[in-house]
C-alpha cells in the first residue's frame, strides 16, 4: 500500500514539474484571430445635419495573422512579441510573463479602420492594452483595451472599447 501511494505521489510530482510556466511557457510561434467591439462617440459639436450618428458601436473586423514571442531577459521574465497582421500592419512590443499570465506594454494600432457605412470610412490610432493568459500550453487567450481617436466626415470621435480578445494557438 505505502508503495502505491509513494508511486503516486511520484507521478503528481513528476507532472507539476513538467507543466511550463513563465517565459518557457510562451515562447514560440502562434497563428491568431482577434475580434471585438468598440465605442464610438462623438467628442466635437456638430453645426449642420451628419450621416454619422453621435454614438454607435462597431463591431471589429475578424483579423488573423502571426505571433511571435521571444525571451528577452529570463530573470526579469522580459519577452518580445511580433503581431504580425495579414493588413500589412506589423506591431513589436515588449511584455512579461508571470506564471501563466503574459501582459504585454501599452502598443499603438495604426491600421485599424472604422466604418460608419460603405461610403464612410477612416483610419484609426488606438492605444492598446493586452494581458493574456496560457491555456493547455498551447492556446493564449489576450483581453484588449482600446482607446483612441478617428475623424470621420470630418468630425472627430473616441474610441473605447475593452470587449476585443485575441486567440493565439501555437504552429
Amino acid at each position: 500500500m505505502k508503495k502505491g501511494i509513494f508511486c503516486i505521489l511520484c507521478c503528481l510530482v513528476a507532472m507539476v514539474s513538467c507543466q511550463k510556466s513563465g517565459i518557457n511557457a510562451f515562447q514560440g510561434d502562434y497563428s491568431f484571430k482577434s475580434s471585438g467591439e468598440v465605442s464610438v462617440q462623438r467628442t466635437t459639436p456638430i453645426i449642420s445635419p451628419s450621416i454619422v450618428p453621435p454614438t454607435f458601436n462597431f463591431t471589429l473586423p475578424n483579423e488573423i495573422g502571426q505571433l511571435e514571442i521571444r525571451a528577452l531577459d529570463r530573470r526579469e521574465k522580459s519577452v518580445v512579441v511580433v503581431m504580425n497582421y495579414m493588413n500589412d500592419e506589423v506591431i513589436v512590443v515588449n511584455g512579461t510573463c508571470d506564471g501563466q499570465t503574459i501582459t504585454l506594454n501599452e502598443f499603438q494600432r495604426n491600421g485599424l479602420s472604422i466604418s460608419v457605412d460603405s461610403y464612410v470610412s477612416s483610419r484609426c490610432f488606438v492605444n492598446v492594452k493586452a494581458e493574456g493568459r496560457i491555456y493547455d500550453d498551447n492556446t493564449i487567450v489576450f483581453n484588449m483595451v482600446y482607446s483612441g481617436i478617428a475623424s470621420i466626415a470630418n468630425i472627430v470621435y473616441n474610441i473605447q472599447g475593452d470587449n476585443i480578445h485575441m486567440v493565439a494557438t501555437r504552429n
